[in-house]
C-alpha cells in the first residue's frame, strides 16, 4: 500500500488531521517509523490547485492552507472511501 494510501486511511479512520486538515508535523509524527525525508515531503509535493482548469494527477491531492498545513481534495478522500467499500 502506498503512503498516499495510508495518509487518507488514516484521515478516514479518524487517525490523522482535523477534518480534512493535516500539518506536516502530524504526518511526520504519525509516521515516525518510515523515512523522514518522505513524509517530510509528501504534502507539498503532493499539491495541486484544486480550482485549475487541468484536472490533477493522481498524486496531487493536498492544497497548502498555510506554512505546514495542508488540506487533502475532498475528490481524493471520497475515491479511497470507494475503493475501500466504505459509503461516504
Amino acid at each position: 500500500m502506498s503512503l498516499r494510501e495510508r495518509v487518507l486511511d488514516a484521515l478516514i479512520d479518524g487517525e490523522l488531521g482535523r477534518g480534512l486538515i493535516v500539518t506536516r508535523q502530524d504526518l511526520m509524527h504519525y509516521f515516525a517509523k518510515e523515512n523522514p525525508a518522505t513524509t517530510g515531503v509528501l504534502l507539498s509535493h503532493s499539491e495541486s490547485d484544486f480550482g485549475a482548469l487541468q484536472r490533477p494527477t493522481h498524486s496531487q491531492f493536498t492544497r497548502r492552507v498555510a506554512e505546514g498545513v495542508y488540506r487533502i481534495s475532498p475528490a481524493a478522500l471520497a475515491a479511497r472511501m470507494q475503493e475501500r467499500n466504505l459509503a461516504f
